[in-house]
């Protein structure tokens, strides 16, 4: 039996297909790194946007408005959270509910630089003492 006539792959073509797979694959991992970065900074932005909503929540009611502000940090994130009053219209007389005005800030860093985020809110709160 000749050469020629055995079935099988030549020492090239099998290379050749090595390299196909390997820069497949390359590829592939590129984009499952790609997928997992914007997962980890999804998973970041969440979590700020909770601990946000937390304070806002927490504001004229857990924590007083005797205080302006408030801050500290949590598992790497640095939160503020500053209260103020809003004064009524000029025009209107003083017996409107009083507003409060709520803003809370949430800074963290991420593989991308220093990421931070801010949401404000308005609050009928009653004062205390009225």
């Amino acid at each position: 039996m000749s050469m020629r006539r055995m079935s099988g792959f030549t020492l090239l073509e099998v290379i050749i297909a090595f390299a196909i797979l390997g820069l497949s694959l390359s590829a592939l991992y590129g984009v499952f790194a790609n997928a997992l970065a914007r997962t980890r900074r999804d998973a970041q932005l969440n979590e700020g946007t909770l601990i946000a909503q937390s304070l806002l929540a927490r504001a004229g009611l857990e924590l007083s408005t005797a205080q302006d502000s408030y801050a500290g940090d949590w598992n790497g994130y640095r939160y503020q959270l500053t209260q103020e009053w809003v004064r009524s219209p000029t025009r209107q007389s003083g017996r409107t509910t009083p507003i409060l005005r709520a803003t809370a800030q949430v800074r963290w860093n991420s593989s991308s630089g220093e990421r931070d985020l801010e949401i404000s809110t308005l609050k009928i709160v009653p004062r205390v003492g009225q």
